[in-house]
């Protein structure tokens, strides 16, 4: 396990949500979906930067499945949509983890998913926190 990797990645996603709340785009209905689905982008790179164009098709496949997500929950923005978003997020971190069990995209870089995994859970999470215990704002 790379510890570093661990740690660099918690400390963006924590980062990444503060800016998100300081700016008060975690109110708005784009910023978390729009993230969701910037995730699937960086396993296309790394199979097309190793020529991997087999992984590449797997990764667009399941790729999808986070844009639909992230897509529902933009569009129809509901506590339901939301829970959705979060568990995409916490599922994502859950296919870092098993990346390589599933199928082998040889461009990954060997830190990636302890640092993807380390953001998209805390991401995950907070959002999760975040719709059971939405903030009220004092303007």
């Amino acid at each position: 396990m790379n510890i570093l990797a661990l740690v660099v990645g918690f400390l963006i996603a924590a980062w990444v949500i503060i800016i998100f709340k300081s700016q008060k785009l975690e109110n708005t209905i784009w910023a978390y979906p729009l993230l969701l689905a910037s995730f699937p982008l960086y396993y296309w790179v790394f199979a097309i930067a190793a020529n991997d164009y087999p992984a590449l098709l797997m990764e667009i496949i399941i790729g999808l499945i986070y844009f639909l997500a992230a897509f529902i929950a933009y569009k129809f923005k509901s506590f339901l949509t939301m829970f959705l978003l979060g568990i995409g997020f916490v599922s994502h971190a859950l296919y870092d983890i098993f990346h390589d069990n599933l199928f082998n995209n040889r461009g990954t870089p060997i830190w990636w998913p302890e640092f993807c995994g380390a953001v998209d859970i805390l991401i995950g999470f907070y959002v999760l926190y975040y719709i059971a215990f939405p903030f009220k704002s004092k303007t």
